[in-house]
């Protein structure tokens, strides 16, 4: 993977997680258990669903390098499958270096996960 491949596929990855920080805050605000997020994977054109509580949402934002996705959305060239539920949500962890580096640094939370 070219490092520009890599920085493309943590900034799309990235501004996903960034729309679902909104959905997440604006669910709260309505007392809501859970929603739908968008699929945090690497393809700009997704439009995929992920339905969760925001209980699940929270437990992949703990770490910086942990993404919600679509069941068969990950990309195996950056990312391993970490956690199914219900077959219907994927949580994946960045296993290539570069890109896990980059999404860390573009974590809105500021996480810096070892």
């Amino acid at each position: 993977m070219t490092e520009n491949e890599a920085e493309k596929v943590a900034r799309t990855e990235a501004l996903f997680r960034e729309v679902n920080e909104r959905i997440a805050e604006s669910a709260e605000r309505f007392d809501a258990d859970e929603t739908n997020f968008v699929c945090e994977c690497a393809d700009p054109a997704c439009t995929h669903r992920v339905g969760a509580t925001l209980e699940e949402y929270e437990r992949v934002r703990r770490n910086g390098d942990t993404f919600l996705l679509v069941p068969g959305h990950e990309d195996e060239r950056v990312e391993a499958v970490v956690e199914l539920v219900d077959d219907q949500v994927a949580v994946v962890a960045k296993r290539e270096p570069q890109v896990r580096r980059l999404v860390i640094e573009l974590d809105p939370r500021g996480d810096k996960a070892a």
